[in-house]
């Protein structure tokens, strides 16, 4: 834990006003305003792949919840007097990550939508760059803000992006054994 209090030290060691206020706004793109976002844009474009970021999320969301319980791990704010909790108070547990399994979710199936829409092989590259920079830049703002440890904000997205997984994967069988029964017919 001590290599993670000195990233977060150093992180905090160029504060200012405007990265404060940048940090949290991130912070807040990947976790309420992020999901309202994406499903609008699913609800609009793909129904269907809404109702499964819908299933995938509300699995990561539980997950989250139940380790957070059960690790019941002290926010790095809370465990040393030279890190700082800059915005708003969080009074749960550190690890894992809600934020950084949130945004890891929004980032998998906004993905999955874009590329229902852009063939290309270069803009696909340029879409899973975008969404990575997203993903980490909301991981090292929770870290900034003094709420995350890097153990914390990379398993939240171990986590985020292994149920998505697994959620996608099911409804691509879900999807084969509907288009089965449908021929059978």
């Amino acid at each position: 834990m001590g290599f993670e209090i000195e990233i977060i030290k150093f992180l905090q060691s160029g504060r200012c006003p405007f990265l404060d206020v940048s940090f949290q706004v991130v912070s807040a793109v990947g976790s309420v305003l992020g999901v309202a976002f994406l499903i609008l844009l699913l609800v609009r474009f793909a129904p269907r792949l809404c109702f499964w970021y819908l299933f995938s999320y509300g699995f990561v969301l539980l997950v989250v919840r139940v380790m957070k319980g059960l690790v019941q791990r002290v926010r790095p704010f809370n465990a040393s007097d030279v890190i700082l909790n800059i915005g708003d108070a969080v009074q749960d547990f550190s690890f894992p990550s809600g934020h950084a399994a949130c945004a890891t979710a929004i980032a998998i199936f906004l993905g999955l939508l874009l590329f229902k829409f852009l063939k290309s092989k270069r803009a696909r590259v340029g879409v899973v760059i975008c969404l990575g920079v997203y993903v980490a830049l909301v991981c090292l703002s929770r870290m900034y803000l003094g709420k995350h440890y890097l153990t914390d904000v990379l398993a939240g997205v171990a986590i985020s992006a292994t149920l998505c997984v697994v959620g996608i994967l099911f409804m691509k069988f879900c999807q084969k054994l509907k288009e089965k029964r449908k021929n059978e017919s």
